[in-house]
């Protein structure tokens, strides 16, 4: 049995963590239990105890646990149906006894890798988890993320959010220790600090490195701990020097990464130029236009075996397409491409608020909203009068922020005319009137133009015979 399973945490008073964290998350739980129904969001680096303290708190509370991968489950059919029917609904234990949400006998629900679910708002993961949620179920949901800034706004802001560090160095040290207490094993503290600082802050690690050296072994000494450093974030600029500068294989070192082929490869594609050129430049663009393809295969088919694939094309693949090593010293520099997005993220959030206002108003899915509707708004909004821009804006109920995206400074002057004359919407019933009346004109034109028709073509058709007649 694995011992990061063995040795998982049973209540809150065993989880590693701080201890404002732990009274966050049962404050949490006993709100739920009298009725303030706000899910749970927990987030951090994979393997500090997210899941854990999740199972830890439904055991202390008395709650049934049911767990789901959201990634592996990523629409709004599967999500609707597992995650919303179990939300909703009275549960029985595994020993098939009842259990009534009245007496506070409750399921927890766990979503893990809520990052990773779609986000397109016709088929998306994320756009039934948030109508879910708006419902206000009864029983409580705990989602865990790694990312937590990869899902939207409104689904963070719908959430109570707890943010995870990595653990530290003597955090970790502390759980090795119990653990080898608890197996018998005589285990040196230089052992055991190795340990804890090759795991880089994740406790899941360790303890799998722990076991993988005790094995067979009641006593463990430093020379015992041949275990590879693992890296962190920064160490990524040691995998391109491995890339760039030597000979030898980075592909372990790349599977060791805490970064996803998606961002690794936007990495090398950025150093590329500053280590290749020419004939080398062309071949190691070649090699990841290759690894790209797998990207892009995972991506449209979810087998995320061919990441591999892509890793070692990005790497080894790369390195093995130059004839000559650039010598001194490079600094590498990170993806430009972040940069921009981070840019520009507040202005798409801002973009995606606006076309979910109109999705909504509109009985619209996003994509019709942004393609058709916004482009007309956007002119309307710029080109007709106050007054009529107002209402517009009154309709969707666009705030300030969003005005202002949309037509700059004359956003201050809608503003001015909504407030003045206490503009709010009600319903539609204003623009169902207007439409009317406009179509009750046309209908008393084109009546009037077929009067006058008809009045001509008889004065045209009258003879002296028929006059007379």
């Amino acid at each position: 049995m694995l011992w990061t399973e063995k040795y998982r945490p049973k209540t809150l008073n065993d989880v590693m963590a701080g201890k404002e964290t732990i009274s966050k998350v049962l404050e949490w739980a006993k709100n739920w239990q009298k009725g303030a129904w706000k899910p749970l969001l927990l987030a951090g680096p994979p393997g500090i105890g997210k899941t854990s303290l999740a199972m830890a708190i439904a055991n202390t509370m008395k709650w049934e646990f049911v767990e789901m991968n959201a990634s592996d489950q990523r629409n709004w059919e599967i999500i609707n149906k597992i995650v919303g029917e179990g939300a909703f609904n009275e549960t029985i234990s595994d020993e098939g006894e009842f259990l009534s949400s009245r007496s506070g006998r409750l399921k927890l629900i766990v979503l893990d890798e809520v990052d990773n679910i779609h986000k397109k708002e016709d088929v998306g993961g994320e756009s039934a988890l948030i109508r879910i949620i708006k419902r206000k179920p009864r029983q409580p949901i705990i989602l865990i993320a790694n990312d937590p800034y990869q899902l939207s706004p409104e689904l963070r802001k719908l959430c109570e959010f707890i943010e995870f560090r990595r653990l530290t160095k003597t955090q970790i040290l502390k759980v090795l220790q119990e653990i080898c207490a608890r197996e018998g094993i005589e285990c040196e503290k230089e052992a055991l600090q190795e340990i804890a600082e090759n795991a880089g802050g994740d406790l899941r690690a360790a303890i799998n490195d722990l076991q993988a050296i005790a094995e067979g072994k009641k006593e463990i000494s430093v020379e015992d701990v041949i275990v590879s450093k693992r890296t962190q974030e920064v160490d990524v600029f040691k995998v391109l020097q491995k890339i760039f500068k030597t000979n030898y294989s980075p592909y372990g070192d790349a599977m060791l990464l805490d970064e996803s082929p998606e961002d690794l490869i936007q990495w090398i594609e950025e150093n590329l130029p500053l280590e290749y050129s020419g004939e080398d430049l062309f071949r190691g663009y070649l090699a990841l236009s290759r690894a790209d393809i797998f990207i892009s295969r995972v991506k449209k088919r979810q087998f995320y075996r061919l990441w591999k694939y892509a890793t070692y094309l990005m790497t080894n693949g790369v390195q093995q397409m130059r004839e000559e090593t650039k010598s001194g010293f490079t600094k590498y520099k990170r993806p430009q491409t972040w940069q921009f997005l981070f840019q520009t993220k507040q202005k798409r959030e801002l973009k995606d608020g606006i076309l979910k206002k109109i999705s909504n108003f509109s009985h619209l899915s996003t994509k019709k909203a942004k393609s058709e509707i916004l482009p007309i708004l956007t002119v309307l909004l710029k080109n007709l009068d106050i007054e009529r821009s107002a209402k517009i804006a009154v309709f969707y109920q666009f705030n300030r922020e969003e005005l202002e995206f949309l037509v700059g400074e004359k956003a201050e002057e809608i503003i001015k005319f909504i407030e003045e004359n206490k503009l709010h919407r009600i319903d539609e019933s204003w623009v169902s009137t207007e439409i009317s009346e406009r179509l009750d004109l046309v209908k008393k034109e084109e009546k009037a133009k077929e009067e006058q028709k008809s009045k001509e073509k008889r004065v045209k058709d009258l003879t002296l015979d028929s006059f007379f007649s």
